[in-house]
């Protein structure tokens, strides 16, 4: 089996740490709702700690996998977990399955707090992953599954394993805190507006 090892970015920044964790978060998260999302893992190769993934050789396309169905089907969770980073060239696949691949822009990772309000209420996504109304609906009512403590627990574990591997000293306890704040009411927002059908009023499907 090829994998794939990510070095985390050597930038002082926050936003290194936060990336991480949106990534281990979707992961987790799509792994609970049988999402077509990579396992990943944080671990230290060699002198240098990142994530490590099953390698994708192939870009996807809707007429080149057999789960398009389960694909169609992410967008919703995508949407919610603000993701402004989907796109055609992050749906990959390995031996006929496709995947969605790069989180690292999802929840609040890289955006500064008057974009998140700018955005919380609209459609973030550039590619649709081939979805029509039905399938965003049927999105949407799997992620109706998820409830607010396995939410909680999911950010909090994410966080937990940054801080265990020690690559940002700006990760404190209060930032964290403040973090694990932060994306919460992102995640309920998004919640509340996916299912009040806000955002997928407002979706252009193609």
């Amino acid at each position: 089996m090829l994998l794939y090892f990510k070095p985390v970015k050597k930038e002082r920044d926050i936003n290194v740490a936060l990336e991480i964790v949106s990534e281990l978060f979707a992961s987790k998260v799509g792994k609970l709702l049988d999402l077509p999302i990579p396992e990943v893992f944080l671990i230290e190769y060699g002198e240098e700690t990142g994530l490590l993934m099953d390698y994708l050789p192939d870009k996807a396309s809707k007429e080149n996998i057999s789960n398009l169905d389960e694909i169609k089907m992410s967008l919703a969770f995508e949407e919610w977990i603000l993701n402004i980073d989907l796109k055609e060239d992050h749906v990959l696949s390995k031996n006929g399955k496709g995947f969605i691949i790069d989180h690292g822009h999802s929840l609040s990772a890289w955006k500064p707090l008057y974009y998140i309000i700018q955005i919380i209420d609209k459609k973030v996504s550039r590619f649709n992953l081939w979805a029509n109304e039905d399938d965003f609906k049927n999105g949407i009512e799997l992620l109706s599954s998820i409830d607010y403590n396995m939410i909680l627990n999911t950010l909090k574990e994410s966080f937990s394993e940054v801080v265990e591997s020690n690559f940002c000293k700006l990760l404190t306890k209060q930032v964290i805190d403040e973090y694990t704040e932060l994306n919460l009411k992102i995640l309920e927002k998004r919640m509340e507006y996916l299912k009040g059908g806000k955002i997928l009023l407002t979706y252009e499907y193609r």
